[in-house]
């Protein structure tokens, strides 16, 4: 009788720790959830950050433009090519290429 209540503790501790092996997997694979969730919402958060910052930016180029007296189409253009050096005005100066 002795040994049959051995063998059924041992078997309720056996049955107890697969039970807390199934209950880690189960907490190690919400905690795996949990962590791709966060990192979803922080990539969004730093995304709609980042457009507003741009967005933001933008503007203030635009009204430093504008107070600046640069007319809108000078605003998009690439800046002007730098002024090339006639080798006749300026003899001992090399040209500027492009």
């Amino acid at each position: 009788m002795r040994k049959s209540v051995h063998m059924a503790l041992l078997g309720l501790l056996l049955a107890g720790l697969a039970g807390c092996d199934v209950a880690e997997q189960s907490a190690q694979k919400l905690a795996e959830q949990a962590e791709q969730a966060v990192r979803e919402v922080a990539r969004e958060t730093v995304d709609e950050t980042l457009k507003e910052l741009n967005k933001q930016v933008d503007e203030v180029q635009q009204s430093t433009q504008e107070w600046l007296g640069k007319p809108a189409e000078q605003q998009d253009a690439q800046p002007a090519e730098a002024p090339r050096i006639d080798s006749a005005e300026h003899p001992g100066e090399l040209p500027i290429e492009s």
